[in-house]
């Protein structure tokens, strides 16, 4: 069966790498996925599956089932893209339209390396060689909003036994570094206009009142876990110096290693806004975005993955692969492989000096990062509470690309990508064959997951009553 889902990976190589260039072309941003999601959806009900579409209250999300019974194995597709990084398929600066955006996170890979994988495991249904549902999960704005977040809230993920997902990356690689846990938040103050010179005593300023905030959540920063994060951008201030601004806002991220960590620094941060008001005389009110969790990885999935990975191989690059990554590695800062060194155990930093020497990833490596913190957030976390998880990455960039970059822009929109999200492919089928030809191991990482909530189990971090932020959403 392992070698018949590689061999309906590469059946429908042509079509994976037309939909996933035609959804890199698209560059759709968080929550108006419409094309893209269109797209996939297409793709999945020519294939046979039944789709429900538009759920959890975003027309851009949905997910997709093909088989019957247990056990229900998941696997994430995302297809959102950056802001501003709009770029052509070269190892140069060239943008298609400049200011628009691109896909930076490479997600159009990421949504067809998991339809590749549905698509084979249907096929190894119909065979009748293995039995049980393949889900493929439409999942949009995952850079912006928990998109997840909301759809596990729906109960979309209730009768999930195993999900898995994948990552394109600078290496082929089983993902063991956790996440930061995160809130997405918008403090807004109203004050009441006035002349900033004839009349300032009738003036009540509410970019005063963001200011004063801002200055006290630097003051806690001295007070905070050195691995806690707290950015913000003050997304309005006013219109013109002579009138005193009624109306600003500004908007925060909150991250930390735990999710208790976050709701902790959340707290304070409302009080220190509502000092803010206390000395300006000021209201406000408090527009929560999104909150995520840490991820939180099962070891028997990692373990199916990490023997799918053995079996499958590296993408195998070409010496037009290797010209063009030569190419685009001029463009990143000699410094760029610093970040990497971290997590590499001492015993392993000679190997890790030549793989980092190559423009591309060519081997498997071997899990590493295990106890270190990833310094970003991702909605896959919130499904790792959820259900028992697994997630890993391939070369689809090069080697010290900077994250949401023009540079992965380049590489995800040609054959580097390509050859990665194909591999991705192979791995999560094969992967998911192994979990629906060996329950025992199904049970197994249901045992673990509950063993590891048993005392902590997920709750949702989004509000009773919210709903996805489309407010926020830039006409």
């Amino acid at each position: 069966m392992f070698r018949q889902a590689i061999k309906s990976v590469k059946a429908n190589r042509d079509l994976l790498i037309d939909v996933s260039d035609q959804i890199w072309e698209f560059a759709e941003l968080g929550l108006e996925e419409i094309k893209s999601s269109k797209i996939l959806i297409k793709t999945l009900n020519e294939a046979g599956f039944s789709v429900s579409s538009n759920v959890a209250d975003m027309p851009t999300a949905f997910y997709a089932d093909y088989g019957k019974g247990k056990p229900v194995i998941g696997i994430l597709g995302e297809y959102d893209a950056l802001p501003g990084l709009n770029q052509k398929a070269t190892p140069y600066r060239e943008a298609f339209k400049e200011g628009a955006p691109g896909h930076g996170c490479g997600h159009n890979l990421l949504g067809l390396g998991s339809l590749g994988a549905v698509l084979a495991v249907k096929e190894a249904i119909d065979l009748g060689g293995i039995s049980g549902t393949i889900r493929y999960y439409g999942c949009p704005a995952e850079e912006t909003f928990n998109a997840k977040g909301y759809m596990i809230k729906e109960g979309l993920f209730d009768d999930v036994d195993i999900a898995m997902t994948w990552h394109p990356g600078n290496f082929n690689m089983l993902n063991l570094m956790t996440s930061l846990a995160i809130n997405s938040v918008v403090f807004k103050f109203h004050g009441r206009t006035a002349h900033a010179a004839g009349d300032p005593q009738n003036g009540r300023s509410a970019l005063d009142a963001v200011e004063l905030m801002n200055i006290g959540a630097n003051f806690m920063r001295e007070h905070m876990i050195s691995d806690a994060r707290l950015h913000y951008v003050i997304t309005h201030g006013g219109d013109v110096p002579n009138v005193v601004p009624a109306e600003a806002e500004v908007h925060y991220f909150v991250r930390a290693p735990e999710r208790h960590q976050v709701e902790d620094l959340y707290a304070r941060l409302i009080n220190i806004a509502k000092g803010a008001t206390l000395m300006t005389d000021t209201t406000m009110e408090i527009d929560f975005l999104s909150g995520m969790y840490n991820t939180m990885y099962t070891k028997v999935v990692d373990d199916v993955i990490s023997n799918a990975m053995k079996k499958v191989g590296a993408p195998r690059f070409n010496k037009d692969d290797l010209a063009f990554a030569k190419e685009l590695k001029k463009t990143v800062p000699e410094n760029s492989l610093e970040g990497y060194t971290r997590l590499i155990p001492p015993d392993m930093l000679d190997f890790a000096k030549v793989i980092l020497s190559q423009p591309l990833n060519k081997i498997i490596i071997p899990p590493m990062g295990k106890g270190k913190v990833m310094p970003g957030s991702t909605d896959v976390a919130d499904v790792s509470w959820k259900v028992p998880l697994g997630e890993f990455m391939t070369a689809c960039e090069i080697l010290a690309s900077p994250g949401h970059s023009w540079q992965n822009v380049a590489t995800s929109g040609m054959s580097i990508g390509h050859k990665g999200m194909l591999t991705a492919a192979k791995i999560l089928a094969v992967s998911t064959i192994e979990f629906m030809q060996n329950p025992k191991l199904v049970e197994d990482a249901l045992k673990e997951h509950n063993i590891a909530h048993k005392d902590n189990s997920y709750k949702s971090p989004l509000p009773e009553g919210l709903k996805p932020p489309f407010r926020r959403l830039k006409k």
